[in-house]
């Protein structure tokens, strides 16, 4: 279909997606009821929303359009309690996390739908290695331009953003020796990464309409890059994260994204250029490998420091744009993550140290999610 015009929205609020693990305890392995537990929560949910996503143990819960932190951890809390209830009732538990440390894909099924039947006859066994599961940020924009502006603004802290959210060290029983592996899984996918350079809008509906007119998309929706503008819904919406173990994480990560918004917007510290996505996947593939202590190359400079290097100093920039939007918090946090090295992936990794089972991290962040 053609692309629908920007929706202008109110600049800089947000909208989160959290893509969450039903889990079939007493093995603990991934369950296969996403259908069943949406079902039984139709009549329940009023504000906020609780979706399928590609296979059937998925399950995504989605905010409504928040002001601030403060109202999307409410939404998100509210939701949390609505799906707890409905999966202990079916005894089944709810996790978060990038992945499943031990589940098989051959045994994930694809939800029924028109797209996602139409989407596996044409990917193949990749859409069932695709159950990993991700957090999406919406952050309203004014108009179009602001969107192509933070298209381009917000790809350069798309290494701190897989950083501070990465959940997903293993994979199919071992460890992958990545801080977040989740990202690895699309790397078959012929839209992975950023988006093609554009200028402006017009050149980005140019692009959209020779994908169009190729078939090669029907909607925005099949398009899956780091960073996508939705029009649909007026905003920018940042993917790359993995889903964090607490909703805590989850909605400190959006602050810091909310506010990186309203730093690029108000200040325009960067004229986008081609040449700047020259070491994108690069920076990418560190943040994803190390984490925190991941490598950061300066494209313009050559200058490196590890991720955690860069994000203090950021944080200083930041805080006056974080206070206008009520989201100190968020920085504050994240500041605590980055100096004490605070990440789910070492938590996981120090759990299975510790002499922890697979089975028992499952048990562990299923209480995680449900008592944080």
């Amino acid at each position: 279909m053609p692309l629908s015009d920007f929706v202008h929205s109110d600049p800089y609020t947000l909208g989160i997606e959290l893509e969450l693990q039903i889990v079939n305890p007493p093995a603990y392995d991934l369950s296969q009821d996403s259908s069943l537990l949406i079902a039984s929560l139709k009549d329940t949910v009023t504000e906020g929303e609780v979706k399928h996503d590609i296979t059937e143990s998925m399950l995504e819960i989605a905010t409504g359009v928040c002001r601030n932190i403060t109202q999307a951890a409410s939404q998100l809390s509210s939701l949390r309690t609505h799906v707890l209830q409905s999966a202990n009732q079916h005894h089944l538990v709810i996790c978060g996390g990038g992945t499943h440390p031990f589940q098989k894909w051959q045994r994930q099924e694809v939800c029924q739908s028109e797209r996602y039947n139409q989407t596996l006859e044409l990917y193949g066994y990749l859409m069932k290695q695709a159950t990993v599961f991700g957090q999406h940020v919406h952050i309203g924009c004014e108009n179009e331009e602001d969107a192509i502006y933070l298209l381009h603004g917000l790809s350069r802290f798309v290494p701190h953003v897989i950083a501070l959210s990465a959940s997903s060290p293993y994979i199919q029983g071992a460890d992958t020796t990545y801080a977040s592996s989740r990202l690895n899984i699309f790397s078959a996918f012929p839209d992975n990464g950023p988006a093609p350079f554009v200028g402006d809008w017009n050149e980005f509906k140019w692009m959209y309409q020779r994908l169009e007119s190729s078939s090669i998309v029907q909607s925005m929706k099949d398009l899956h890059w780091d960073i996508r503008p939705s029009p649909k819904f007026g905003t920018i919406e940042v993917r790359v994260m993995d889903t964090p173990l607490t909703i805590t994480r989850a909605v400190n990560i959006a602050g810091f994204l909310q506010a990186l918004a309203l730093w690029l917007l108000t200040e325009r510290p960067f004229v986008p250029r081609s040449e700047d996505y020259l070491l994108y996947r690069f920076n990418r593939f560190q943040a994803c490998r190390f984490g925190l202590q991941g490598v950061l190359t300066d494209v313009r400079t050559s200058e490196q420091r590890t991720l955690a290097e860069d994000i203090l100093p950021l944080l200083d920039t930041l805080a006056p744009y974080a206070a206008q939007l009520q989201g100190a918090s968020s920085l504050e946090a994240i500041e605590g993550y980055v100096r004490n090295n605070d990440s789910d992936t070492l938590r996981i990794r120090e759990f299975i140290a510790g002499g922890g089972l697979l089975t028992e991290l499952m048990r562990e962040h299923a209480e995680i999610w449900a008592t944080e």
